[in-house]
């Protein structure tokens, strides 16, 4: 449930500066692109022995996290900036309506994530196809309208208020995780945001995350 106060907030004028979506553009790829990693070393004939099994296991809970709490955040932060800015111009049901069906979705995954390899690897292909669905309308439908009608301000407001959020355990996974599927100019883009705290955060758990993902992944 939302706690935060939503600030008033006015729509976006013509020469103001358009809000900065790196870090929705980046999540978007590493939900996507780890999912079908993940996916495909299920569907591979290599066993899955000893710490390989588990590594692949808790990456992909460690994903699974990301997609839990990256819709919550949408639904609790940024869909209340939208509708303040842009509520005239969208209709933002579908989009909450396809975070709902996410849920039972998500339950499924986590239900897999100790059971056999070929449940798993199906329940995760499954939500892979959701939110290939999902976050392609996402970007081509509602991202323009955030360009349009949300202002920086507001939207670097609500990317506080998420970071603010996360718990110190999520984001030693979150903060290198985003580094590792971003390009150089997004992950400058997303360092130049970043306070002293998430820099000294990112330099502790860079190597550790790269441990996981090579236990993980090969």
């Amino acid at each position: 449930m939302n706690t935060v106060r939503i600030p008033a907030v006015a729509p976006r004028h013509d020469g103001e500066r358009e809000p900065d979506l790196t870090s929705m553009y980046v999540i978007h790829r590493a939900m996507l692109t780890d999912l079908r990693r993940i996916t495909e070393v299920l569907g591979g004939t290599d066993p899955l022995t000893g710490g390989r099994n588990e590594a692949v296991r808790a990456y992909a809970a460690s994903v699974l996290t990301e997609v839990h709490h990256h819709h919550a955040n949408e639904d609790d932060l940024l869909w209340p900036i939208i509708e303040r800015t842009a509520g005239h111009a969208v209709d933002l049901s579908p989009y909450t309506d396809d975070h709902q069906a996410l849920g039972p979705v998500l339950d499924r995954c986590r239900a897999a994530l100790r059971g056999e390899r070929h449940v798993l690897r199906s329940r995760l292909a499954e939500l892979t196809d959701f939110l290939d669905e999902h976050i392609a309308e996402e970007e081509s439908d509602l991202f323009p309208i955030i360009f349009r009608f949300v202002p920086y301000d507001a939207y670097a407001w609500a990317e506080r208020q998420i970071a603010k959020r996360a718990s110190f355990g999520q984001l030693t996974f979150t903060a290198p995780w985003l580094l590792r599927h971003a390009t150089r100019d997004e992950g400058n883009r997303l360092l130049a945001g970043a306070g002293a705290p998430l820099r000294i955060l990112l330099a502790m758990t860079r190597g550790r995350y790269a441990r996981h993902e090579r236990a993980a992944f090969g």
